[in-house]
Order: C-alpha cells, then sequence, then structure tokens
C-alpha cells in the first residue's frame, strides 16, 4: 500500500477540484468549508448552517434550530417533549397525561365537548330574536337557550328540536328561557315542544308536567312590560333517547319594566 504525503490536492487544471470517482475512505476528520451531497451513516458533532435533506434520526437540536418536516408517524414520537408551536395546528392531540397547561387566546368548537369541571370567568348567553307567537331554537346547530320574543299577539309556544338522543346526553338537565317584551296584553308562554313532545295546559298528569298560565295571560299589560318564562327539562328516566322522559319544570318571572 501506498501512502501520498501533500500538503494540498487541486484539479489538473488551476482553480478546480480533484474527482474521486471510487470515493475516499479517511479515518481521520474531515474538515470541509460546505459540503453538498447526501450522507449515509451518522454525522456526530455540530453543524453550523443549513442542514437540507432527510435525515433518520436527530439527536442533540440546538434551541434555536428551526425544522421543517411533513407528518410524523406517532411511534415514532416517545419521551417528553417541551414544545413550543407558533403558527397552526391541524390533527388531533390525543394522549396527554399529567397537567398539561395549554394556553390558547380563543376556541371555535363547533362540535361537542365534554369537561368534568368547567370553571369561567364570565359567560354570555347566545339569544334568538323572534316576532310574534312561535319561538323555534335549534339545541345542537347553536341556536341558543334564550328566545327574546317580541309583539306577541296570542299565547307562545317554544318549540326545541335538535336535542341529542344518544348515550351520552343520559342523565341531563336542560334549562330555556324565553324572554317577552309584552303588549297592550300580556301573554304567557303556555306550550313547550321538546323534540316534538309536547308539554302543555293540557298535559297529561304524571307523563307531561303541567305548564301555568292556562288562559295565556299574565301581570298586568304593558307596553315597557318584560315577562321571563323558565324552563327546565329534567330526564327522571335517565335514557336520552327520547323527550318523553323528560319532565318539565316552569316558572315566570315577571312585571319588569324598562327604563
Amino acid at each position: 500500500m501506498s501512502q501520498l504525503s501533500v500538503d494540498s490536492i487541486t484539479g489538473r487544471v488551476s482553480g478546480t477540484a480533484p474527482s474521486l470517482p471510487n470515493g475516499a475512505v479517511v479515518t481521520g476528520v474531515v474538515t470541509a468549508t460546505s459540503f453538498s451531497g447526501a450522507v449515509t451513516g451518522n454525522v456526530t458533532g455540530n453543524v453550523t448552517g443549513n442542514v437540507t435533506g432527510t435525515a433518520t434520526t436527530a439527536t442533540n437540536l440546538a434551541d434555536a434550530a428551526n425544522i421543517t418536516t411533513g407528518t410524523i408517524a406517532a411511534a415514532r414520537l416517545s419521551g417528553t417533549y417541551n414544545i413550543d408551536v407558533t403558527g397552526s395546528l391541524t390533527g388531533n392531540s390525543t394522549g396527554l397525561t399529567g397537567t398539561p397547561s395549554i394556553s390558547v387566546s380563543g376556541v371555535n368548537n363547533t362540535g361537542v365537548s365534554t369537561l368534568t369541571d368547567t370553571r369561567l370567568s364570565s359567560i354570555a348567553d347566545k339569544t334568538t330574536i323572534v316576532s310574534g307567537n312561535s319561538v323555534n331554537l335549534s339545541y345542537n346547530t347553536g341556536g341558543g337557550n334564550v328566545a327574546i320574543c317580541t309583539n306577541p299577539s296570542g299565547p307562545i309556544t317554544l318549540n326545541v328540536t335538535g336535542i341529542p338522543t344518544d348515550s351520552s346526553f343520559d342523565n341531563r338537565a336542560i334549562s330555556f328561557a324565553v324572554i317577552v317584551q309584552q303588549g297592550t296584553t300580556a301573554y304567557g308562554c303556555t306550550n313547550v315542544s321538546l323534540n316534538g313532545v309536547a308539554f302543555g295546559a293540557n298535559a297529561v298528569a304524571g307523563l307531561q308536567t303541567h305548564i301555568a298560565y292556562v288562559s295565556g295571560t299574565v301581570a298586568t299589560a304593558s307596553t315597557t312590560g318584560y315577562d321571563v318564562f323558565n324552563f327546565t327539562g329534567i330526564n327522571t328516566v335517565g335514557s336520552a333517547a327520547s323527550t318523553l322522559n323528560y319532565k318539565l319544570l316552569s316558572n315566570v318571572s315577571g312585571g319588569y319594566r324598562r327604563y
């Protein structure tokens, strides 16, 4: 085996690099100003600059490393991570354990959130404004639980649809309110329908709860008067499969005046 001892090797043409068509085996340290091409094997040490390409495993990346990647399979992630993300995250996050602290500036959730303990600093109910005697609320599409009824000309009916009937809604109580801006005659909310099951003045005792105000009028008529009719449906059976399992409780807070 021959040994070549030189200080530098250049191409035959001045300013060019020599070619090693069969490769090179280096047992010492290779120092280069820059490197371009694929690397097979392990790279140990510090990299200053940008690395573009595909890496199977990267460890001990510096805090300032910027990583752009495609989809990472869950099986490739293990251990404990402390990750700050700027931008958007899409997909599902599962398997969070311990006491993670998650801070977001806002959440727009169109689905169902099931929480064990909810503690809110402030809350605002969505209201639906209707004119006339029929109030329609859609529970599962964001219709809200509060209706404001203006210009009633007779007894008022509340129709609520979209109440869930799957087992995740078992053993629930639901509440609704109808705020009525009265006219020259003060009318009451005398009938309620929950998913098509009617609760009203003619309800059968023991099956459905009687709603008061059979005459359809309440309080003293006043064009500046408001009455609030509150309804709470309690599931006394447990199963949400049918709203026949609900008993409806009602009360009225009346005589409010606008000043």
